[in-house]
């Protein structure tokens, strides 16, 4: 039997031994049943909760799909699925397949197994959700630690709460300045400029300070500055697809609150002023503010000091590092405002011209093929050995397979032909995964570039017209010429208002990959400088 072993552990506070030892057990396990194993498989620190976030079981449903092993061999049916639909779609795909599933326990899951399991493993993960809940609001109405951090406190042994003064001092601050008028980036400017962390031990930012009113956080938002615990102001959910835990805001009138006025920092003064502001400036945003004004390449154009995005401001026609905005001088150096019609109208002409000239076109097409060509050959190279002694194999294990019909084999002979037949097994899983690595047949479309240059040019034409944009027929063009664009890296020269603008670009429109596989590496072109094509990899 080619036996697949399979082994998973849920947190990373759990030991990472157990991994290997889980394999060290079934690798026992297999040679007592008188299995060979061909393959191992793992998720560390990923719960069985979901499938799409567990590469190790994804990969071994991959390699059954080809049936490159009989069994798969786990510690327990909860280490593949904790979760009912999970569970019976694996025991269902490898059923398909002709593999069964075994465990340290069960030499063979049926049905019946697999469904009672599958129901046990799912009730396991409901009830231990329940029990952390209950834990948890039982702290919560002692008016203890629930969960994250909250800035100015610490939590001591057991749960209970403590204020940090110097924090404290912090929280006051914010609360008078902001309810004296100050704006929330004034605030958190002045913090970075002094350079006092932040909540999570980076920069203030204004939306740490401002918060989610729905959500009733932020530090302007924390009732625990008044001495009341707000709870159960959130659901923490994990999505069955993806297997990342979600929060979900529940209704206010939900919400749960317990009296702990030795946790108080502020005065109901400063907490009434800081909210009576909040609410005003809730009312002007962002119903108030003007729609942005449509861009090609709007969430592409960088800082190149920072690397933040850069963003509109004030009229919305010009555009300035987010960074050194809501985090002041301490975040970013770079103070430039820059037109965006401007980095529109340069970066669209750069490509044109640059990105699409001939030669670069050329370039890029010839280097392509190369590397292709290079990648080919060297999975050939891989490929043929495994060919040829997978043939190898086939014809002495038909030779001793005939010699046991014809009552000539001897008890080596027999033990031979189960050496064989696992090593053929694992040649043809490692022939099957290097001819899935190996490089498609692609060829790059011959108008191509033409076709984008046409495009740009209607852009450029459509930009400098009234309207811009705003006409949907455009929006469709406008997404083809972004595809050639990864990033716009924006650099103040001089002081004389000038930039310099990089356009990080790819040529890999014009290919069509197959499904999941990397496109070719980028070109890039600097304005005033030529072109960079890819020198490995597709």
């Amino acid at each position: 039997m080619r036996t697949a072993l399979y082994a998973r552990y849920s947190a990373d506070r759990q030991n990472e031994r157990s991994i290997e030892d889980q394999f060290e057990i079934a690798r026992r396990l297999a040679k007592t049943r008188g299995w060979t194993v061909v393959a191992e498989f793992c998720d560390a620190a990923i719960s069985g909760a979901a499938m799409a976030n567990r590469p190790g079981l994804n990969t071994l449903l991959a390699a059954a799909d080809g049936r490159a092993f009989d069994v798969v061999l786990v510690e327990d049916t909860d280490r593949l699925a904790r979760d009912r639909e999970h569970d019976a779609h694996i025991f269902k795909r490898l059923s398909y397949a002709g593999i069964s599933i075994s465990t340290f326990t069960v030499e063979k899951v049926g049905v019946i197994e697999s469904t009672l399991k599958g129901l046990m493993n799912e009730l396991y993960l409901v009830q231990l959700s329940e029990k952390t809940k209950r834990g948890m609001h039982s702290n919560a109405e002692k008016g203890m630690a629930t969960g994250s951090r909250v800035y100015g406190y610490r939590s001591q042994p057991g749960g209970a709460l403590a204020i940090v003064e110097d924090e404290a001092k912090v929280v006051r601050e914010i609360f008078a300045r902001f309810g004296q008028g100050q704006t929330l980036r004034a605030i958190c400017s002045d913090l970075n400029a002094r350079a006092l962390p932040g909540p999570r031990g980076g920069f203030w930012n204004p939306s740490t300070l401002s918060g989610d009113r729905h959500r009733g956080n932020g530090v302007i938002g924390t009732e625990l500055y008044v001495g009341v615990k707000v709870w159960n102001r959130i659901e923490m959910r994990k999505d069955p697809q993806s297997g990342q835990r979600i929060s979900r805001a529940r209704p206010p009138e939900e919400w749960k609150r317990t009296e702990v006025p030795h946790l108080r920092i502020l005065t109901d003064e400063a907490w009434t002023a800081a909210q009576a502001r909040r609410t005003a400036r809730a009312a002007m945003s962002p119903q108030a503010r003007k729609p942005a004004t449509s861009s090609v390449f709007s969430g592409l154009i960088k800082c190149a000091e920072c690397g933040a995005s850069m963003t509109a401001f004030n009229s919305r026609g010009r555009l300035i590092c987010v960074a050194r905005r809501e985090k002041g001088p301490a975040a970013c150096t770079n103070d430039r405002s820059v037109p965006r019609a401007e980095i529109d109208a340069r970066v669209l002409e750069g490509l044109r011209t640059r990105l699409l000239s001939p030669a670069a076109v050329k370039a890029y097409v010839r280097l392509y093929h190369e590397a292709w060509r290079a990648k080919q050959a060297a999975s050939t190279s891989a490929i043929a050995p495994l060919r040829k002694r997978l043939g190898e194999l086939s014809r002495g294990i038909e030779r001793l397979v005939d010699a046991i019909c014809d009552g000539t084999a001897s008890p080596a002979m027999r033990q031979r032909l189960m050496d064989q037949e696992a090593e053929k097994a694992e040649i043809e899983a490692r022939l099957a995964q290097a001819e899935r690595d190996a490089p498609p047949p692609i060829t790059l479309h011959p108008k191509a570039a033409e076709r984008y240059a046409e495009r740009i040019g209607q852009l450029q034409a459509v930009l400098s017209a009234d309207g811009g944009l705003n006409d949907p027929k455009w929006q469709a063009v406008a997404e083809t010429v972004r595809e050639l664009v990864v990033r716009i890296d924006v650099r103040a020269i001089g002081n004389d208002g000038e930039v310099m603008i990089n356009l990080h670009g790819t040529l890999a429109a014009f290919v069509r990959p197959r499904e999941n596989e990397p496109a070719p590496r980028l070109f890039k072109t600097v304005a005033g400088g030529g072109i960079e094509p890819p020198t490995c990899g597709l």
